[in-house]
């Protein structure tokens, strides 16, 4: 699988990183680290263009490259990045017109190619043509620019995405909502998958909103048997209320929320507010939203 991470200024990129590097441990994906910069600079470009130095030589100093360089600390510290001779493993130093962005290319440990990523332009644009060219399977957001974009990056990005959140506790379980869309089995799957690698739990929450409260423990008795036969702790949740409202109670800060995408049409996304939507826009705690 292939994993984005999008990072933005300040000590916010920091949490995105580690959550995110977390998450897609547990896939074995390759990485892609990817910042934004919506103020564009030419001459920046053509600098860039002419010079052979590798990153840490770097002394423009650009705000992206600043970015991707404290990317790649965090990344160090984090044992990420494969070390040879001593030495971060480098498979090229940062390079321009690279899939139209420039990049700086490492290998890593649990993750075999990670990426670090620089593309200049509008936010959503820029993301959305960095999933195109690399075809990225996730998409992980935590900055307060890109939350407060979430309802259109998840509009026009045709990747799953989890949507850090900065004030959300380190360490957490995961809450899979159960429905009837046609992403649950895969939403199911890739919480599971998460909660095996983090050794947490995956609790299976159904809210008997438009239904008994027997055919909601029904309607969960096929992720409850999928968890148990994966030896994955977990806890069936039966609630009563309204769907959305019993997610964000039940969740508070210390579980991960993972969730299908809604069914509703484009359009109709556009026009009318989803629960997913409305989940990322109040939760305290991660969204993880597969399609």
């Amino acid at each position: 699988m292939h994993f984005l991470i999008c990072i933005s200024g300040g000590e916010q990129a920091r949490r995105t990183l580690t959550e995110g590097v977390k998450i897609a441990q547990s896939f074995h994906a390759d990485l892609g680290v990817l910042y934004v910069d919506t103020h564009q600079r030419m001459a920046f470009s053509n600098s860039i263009a002419a010079s052979r130095k590798k990153l840490s030589e770097w002394e423009l100093e650009h705000p992206g490259v600043k970015r991707l360089r404290f990317a790649r600390e965090i990344l160090r510290e984090m044992g990420v990045i494969r070390l040879k001779d001593g030495a971060l493993d480098e498979r090229h130093p940062l390079r321009a017109e690279i899939a139209g962005a420039y990049e700086n290319h490492f290998y890593g440990e649990d993750i075999r190619n990670i990426r670090l990523r620089l593309r200049e332009g509008r936010l959503i644009d820029q993301i959305r043509k960095e999933v195109q060219a690399h075809h990225y399977d996730v998409t992980i957001v935590g900055g307060v620019d890109q939350v407060a974009n979430a309802r259109r990056l998840i509009q026009f990005v045709e990747t799953s995405f989890v949507v850090i959140k900065q004030s959300s506790p380190g360490d957490f379980n995961l809450l899979y909502c159960s429905d009837i869309s046609d992403s649950a089995d895969r939403a199911l799957m890739f919480g599971a998958k998460v909660a095996k690698a983090m050794h947490s739990r995956v609790d299976i929450l159904r809210v008997a909103e438009q239904e008994t409260v027997g055919q909601a423990t029904k309607a969960v008795y096929r992720a409850d048997t999928l968890l148990r036969r994966g030896g994955i702790q977990h806890e069936v949740i039966i609630k009563e209320g309204k769907v959305l409202e019993q997610i964000l109670e039940t969740a508070g800060a210390h579980y991960a929320i993972v969730m299908g995408a809604s069914r509703r049409s484009e359009l109709m996304k556009f026009f009318i507010e989803t629960t997913p939507m409305k989940v990322i826009e109040r939760a305290k705690s991660h969204v993880i939203v597969v399609k």
